[in-house]
């Protein structure tokens, strides 16, 4: 920087045209960028730069110096109303994008504009801009002020394919702004522009023509020329001009970010199934303590106690994805099943003989018979909610409590050695199988004297699950108390990361009731990985569904009161049709629909203290470790921790080793495993259904109970859906007509608008939070007792799981219906 750009760079607005314009470190990547482009002719709107100097103090309202200078804008930029955009010296680089991480303005008037720009100056500071910064830092925020253009059609252009990294121009169009297409409010047109010159037009178009696609194609590819690298425009038509918005390096090209680095694919003898239930999306290597800890290790024990005829879970690592089995009691090794091959079953003479003479499963029917007798279910459930929980729920609070930045590098390390202790406690898997057998039990008993299916039989139960209905509760307790307070209704039209920081300015009541909504629902791991920020790192999501509330007008009461009208209309229909049967067979019923509702709530209660929060109290401690080791150059960045093994970061803390390798490689190989995903199965299924009709009474219940229930909660493998239709599982009575919303994640709840169809590959408990802005659910796995099937029906919205390809099939706008008791998707 020249002195004479120096002084100039203290100008508190600095106009496109202005030569000082075209230095990053004044007015930011993306308005410098531009200036460049303009003065080389290019169609780019004129505009003025907030630099970025007269915004470095860090503070919560702009400087005087700038709010005058804005008062003058209306002489700058006579057109109107403006866009006022980030231009971080560290967003549009060769390094990062930082795409959809700043706040954007649109519509601006002059009474809005000083508002607009401390928006956009605050998003910089963002809890969501520091975890996607890392290690290279948020840069300095500069705002780039410019006309709206009145776009007849807008959209983006990529000079080189970046999914497949082919060098040829892909164009997405959406009629009208391009804000709809960036905010996934409308689905685009696609064309493609190659080399040689042809052009593949999507059908029925409607923003472009191809005379228009061609146009664009040419833009972007002059910028290419001209920036001397691949480029990602926005653009815009209008009034018959072809205006350039925006270019920035393409930074998602292959081998653009983390290196993939590809994996051996070999393949363990046997048959293995990927859960995509848990793990949509490959776990990180700290994530996978939680599987051995709690499932590997603690399910083989239970499963002996319960007398269930599974000998231990088996997990591998293939391509990257994490695959899983079963393996029987008394089965010989894979590799003496005959291989690759499918296992062929015995002959039912020979499993009589086997199941009377067998010394393990001899020990198995005997605990079967002694877990019944004692009813070990029962006694699991009542443990549940009068010990374990409360044990669980102190010890997490004394963990919230704690500071981890002050403790020491031994005591941080003390604080992961009981962190994993309790993950591995037997509550969550000894309550999975009780909570099985009791509720098969009363599904057994409904088929039998009722002729029931098992969706019929779970009306008997709705409502009672509210640990998946007290966060949505609490929630529209805020948005009453929203509503009633002007002040933060107005704040709430808004939102963005910085405004839960700026409650307490604006109603310190309020502030302080949503910091008690945050301690006490939001910490908790939406997906089943550490890799993940929750809710209570990124609480402005949790705003936007106080605001969602305010406007559905949502009534946790009139929720609550039609489960429990549905559910004695189930019992009343029951007890009718049981009138006509012996007294034996109405005290069975009886009994044993007491005993399931009992049971009920335990499911998601458990996955609530011993998943969800372990996995987020775990991943503060990762991130604090993470901290400490990037402090010390063992790791490039703090999220890198993630890329190690839990206990090879506890290593880290002492043994001084460098660990920047060992985790680079370990992102690149989960991102060549996100690259490229497996097949859902790997060998050949057991052949034959399993002999329980053989067994003793009590080992046939207990087994029959596991393997409808984990059948129940994965759900049976589903063939790819067509185009006409998805097809899963009924999970939620009804029918509902809306636009589909596709959520990958919690990272993207923000999408979702109240009525939306959302779409995704599972939820969690801790989705709880955004179903009552749902008008309907459609998932990619799961069962009728997953937790996605037992939220939806707790909040009486109509649910089709298990649906395998939804979400590759189905766009963000298009109009879908979704019949929850068909399970049946229609689209158009």
């Amino acid at each position: 920087m020249t002195n004479d750009q120096a002084t100039r760079a203290t100008a508190v607005l600095v106009g496109l045209d202005d030569p000082v314009a075209e230095v990053p470190a004044i007015a930011g990547n993306k308005a410098a960028t531009l200036a460049v482009l303009r003065r080389a002719g290019f169609e780019v709107p004129p505009g003025v730069v907030v630099p970025a100097g007269s915004l470095s103090v860090v503070a919560d309202e702009l400087p005087a110096s700038v709010q005058a200078a804005l008062l003058k804008v209306p002489e700058l930029l006579e057109a109107r109303p403006w866009a006022v955009r980030s231009s971080s010296t560290a967003e549009d680089s060769e390094q990062a994008s930082f795409a959809g991480q700043f706040e954007t303005v649109l519509g601006v008037e002059a009474d809005g504009l000083a508002d607009a720009v401390r928006r956009v100056w605050r998003s910089g500071v963002s809890d969501r801009v520091r975890a996607y910064a890392g290690g290279r830092g948020r840069g300095r925020m500069a705002v780039l002020i410019q006309p709206m253009i009145a776009a007849e059609a807008a959209g983006v252009a990529f000079t080189t394919d970046p999914v497949s990294g082919r060098h040829r121009t892909v164009i997405e169009a959406v009629e009208g702004l391009g804000e709809r297409l960036v905010s996934g409010g409308a689905t685009p047109e696609r064309w493609t522009l190659e080399e040689d010159g042809s052009l593949e037009a999507p059908p029925g178009t409607t923003a472009l023509d191809p005379g228009k696609a061609r146009a664009i194609g040419d833009l972007a590819r002059r910028v290419e020329d001209h920036l001397g690298r691949p480029q990602d425009i926005e653009w815009a038509i209008a009034g018959g001009s072809l205006w350039l918005l925006q270019a920035r390096p393409i930074t998602t090209l292959p081998g653009a970010g983390p290196e993939l680095i590809p994996i051996p694919i070999e393949v363990p003898p046997g048959y293995w199934e990927r859960d995509a239930f848990h793990e949509p999306v490959p776990i990180s290597s700290f994530g996978k303590v939680m599987l051995t800890e709690q499932v590997l290790k603690v399910l083989p024990s239970v499963f002996a106690e319960f007398g269930v005829l599974i000998d231990r879970p088996e997990a591998a690592v293939i391509g990257g994805w994490m695959y899983n089995r079963l393996v029987p009691v008394g089965a010989p090794p894979a590799e003496r099943r005959g291989g690759r091959g499918r296992p062929s079953a015995p002959p039912r003479w020979l499993l009589r003989i086997l199941m009377r003479v067998h010394p393990a499963i001899r020990r198995r029917t005997r605990a079967a018979r002694r877990a019944i007798a004692s009813d070990l279910p029962h006694t699991v459930i009542r443990r549940w909610n009068e010990e374990w929980r409360p044990e669980h729920q102190e010890e997490i609070a004394r963990a919230l409590a704690l500071d981890l930045g002050a403790l020491s590098d031994e005591e941080l390390a003390a604080q992961l050695d009981r962190r994993l202790e309790l993950v591995a406690h037997p509550s969550h898997a000894m309550v999975a199988v009780a909570y099985w057998i009791v509720v098969y039990e009363l599904a057994a008993v409904c088929r039998e004297l009722l002729g029931w299916d098992t969706a019929k039989t779970l009306a008997l139960l709705e409502g009672l699950s509210t640990t998946s209905t007290e966060p949505a509760r609490q929630l529209a307790g805020l948005a009453q108390l929203a509503e009633s307070r002007p002040a933060i209704r107005e704040l709430l039209t808004r939102v963005d990361e910085t405004t839960p920081e700026r409650l307490a300015d604006v109603d310190a009541e309020f502030a302080r009731a949503f910091e008690r909504y945050v301690e006490a629902n939001a910490h908790r791991s939406a997906r089943y990985d550490v890799v993940d920020p929750n809710l209570a790192e990124t609480p402005h999501l949790l705003l936007r569904l106080v605001a969602d509330q305010i406007e559905i007008e949502f009534s946790p009461d009139d929720l609550a009161e039609g489960a429990r009208r549905r559910r004695d209309e189930a019992a009343d229909e029951a007890r009718r049709l049981l009138a006509s049967h012996p007294e034996a067979d109405r005290e069975r019923f009886e009994r044993i629909l007491a005993r399931a509702r009992e049971a009920y709530p335990a499911w998601e209660d458990r996955v609530w203290w011993t998943q969800s929060v372990q996995t987020a109290l775990l991943r503060y401690l990762a991130l604090e470790i993470g901290r400490r080791l990037a402090d010390r150059d063992r790791l490039s960045a703090v999220g890198d921790v993630f890329f190690l093994e839990a206990r090879d970061a506890r290593s880290a803390l002492f043994d001084g080793a460098d660990r920047r390798e060992p985790a680079r490689v370990a992102k690149g190989r989960r991102a060549w495993a996100m690259a490229n995903p497996g097949p859902s199965t790997y060998g050949e299924p057991p052949s034959g259904e399993p002999p329980f009709d053989l067994l003793p009474p009590a080992a046939r219940l207990v087994n029959q109970a596991v393997l409808w229930g984990s059948t129940q909660f994965f759900g049976e493998p589903k063939r790819a859906s067509d185009t006409a239709t998805v097809v899963g599982t009924p999970a939620s009575a009804g029918r509902y007509k809306g636009a589909a919303r596709v959520v990958m994640g919690e990272h993207e709840f923000e999408k979702i608008r109240a009525g939306d169809v959302v779409v995704c590959p599972t939820t969690s408990p801790a989705w709880s939070v955004v179903f009552p802005s749902m008008g309907a659910l459609v998932t990619d796995s799961g069962g009728i007792l997953s937790h996605p099937a037992i939220i939806a029906r707790e909040h009486g919205i109509p649910a089709v799981v298990g649906a395998g390809n939804a979400t590759s099939l189905l766009r963000d706008g298009q109009t879908v219906t979704v019949d929850g008791t068909t399970g049946v998707v229609e689209i158009g």
